[in-house]
């Protein structure tokens, strides 16, 4: 697929105390997710590897899976903070949910990865019965949702006790469910197509999250970068 962005996109109804327990509370591991090997089935890339254990990557680019397993272990406030100090991201609570409109320009699968799995555990936050998807989607693409025909990538259905992916799901509701998010979060950065966003509005950010990125460096520390894959 070529892939040149990722994009994750997602409202989990959670109160504020929930939002606030979930910022400061370390990643889940892995089993969380009742088939994190089934991420891509029945999407844009099927039977594609998602390789969640790594071995892939560190056969190739040990350095780089250290970096990767050491975000895996930080909380959702820390692994967001350097990217909330770049912007171009919606993370905030409102109208008692979590929304989330993450876009990794440039990104890697092994990030987007990472940040699903902390979405998962959002949902040991989320009010009981809640049952929320959360759309991955991305490749040589704008960071609009999905266009009516077009594939994402996967799609989690994020539970209060655990997360799966499934491999069909109603996608012009989801869409049009996500819709308002897309909607701020394509005017606060004014983004325009061909050119890189602009600089986004503080309203895309839960203030919560907000006070953390104050005087945070504006680029990622440098770790070693994996090349574009197909996944």
């Amino acid at each position: 697929m070529g892939a040149r962005s990722f994009m994750l996109a997602t409202r989990i109804p959670m109160s504020r105390d929930g939002f606030d327990e979930w910022l400061r509370t370390p990643l889940p591991g892995l089993d969380i997710i009742e088939n994190a090997s089934a991420m891509y089935t029945g999407w844009a890339i099927d039977g594609a590897d998602p390789d969640w254990d790594l071995a892939e990557t560190a056969a190739h680019y040990p350095q780089a899976v250290v970096g990767i397993r050491a975000d895996r272990d930080k909380t959702p406030l820390q692994l967001l903070t350097p990217r909330a100090a770049q912007g171009f991201d919606l993370l905030r609570h409102r109208d008692e949910a979590l929304e989330v409109y993450l876009y990794d320009y440039h990104g890697e699968a092994t990030s987007t990865q990472t940040h699903l799995l902390m979405l998962a555990g959002a949902g040991r936050f989320a009010h009981p019965g809640t049952e929320a998807p959360v759309m991955c989607w991305g490749g040589d693409v704008y960071p609009d949702l999905p266009m009516p025909g077009d594939e994402p990538l996967a799609i989690m259905l994020v539970t209060h006790t655990r997360a799966r992916f499934v491999d069909t799901y109603p996608l012009d509701t989801l869409i049009a469910n996500l819709t308002p998010i897309e909607t701020d979060f394509l005017t606060a950065t004014a983004y325009s197509e061909g050119e890189a966003p602009a600089q986004p509005s503080p309203d895309l950010l839960d203030p919560a999250l907000r006070a953390h990125s104050i005087g945070v460096p504006t680029e990622h520390p440098c770790r070693p970068s994996l090349p574009m894959t197909d996944q």
